[in-house]
């Protein structure tokens, strides 16, 4: 078997897509609130297999699938002691604008956890 060499970025995605991949697989409600997925992002994530993340992640190269917060830097300036409470008071922001089609949720998905109502 040949030997694959990631980049930073591939690792950081394929160690974010396992982390969140198991925590869906652990609980789905808790996954969806804690790394801001909609339902259908979570049902995808929990259906993909180690082997299938991994191929993934080093066929999609450098494109990093996480952006950090707007305010990182003032978030990793908090003294230690008040940090999550601050996190608690300062949701994050994405730090890049949504695509123009990505600007409002379609209407038909419920929220993470949610079923819709027929």
């Amino acid at each position: 078997m040949g030997r694959l060499e990631l980049s930073h970025v591939q690792i950081a995605n394929l160690n974010m897509l396992l982390l969140i991949a198991e925590c869906v697989k652990r609980d789905h409600a808790i996954a969806c609130s804690r790394f801001g997925l909609d339902a259908d992002q979570a049902e995808f994530l929990a259906t993909l297999a180690y082997q299938e993340i991994l191929v993934l992640v080093a066929h999609l190269g450098d494109e990093c699938l996480f952006p950090p917060r707007t305010d990182l830097i003032q978030v990793l300036s908090w003294p230690p002691q008040l940090a999550n409470a601050m996190l608690l008071a300062h949701p994050p922001q994405p730090s890049r604008p949504a695509r123009p089609n990505e600007a409002t949720p379609p209407a038909s998905l419920p929220p993470c956890g949610e079923q819709l109502s027929e």
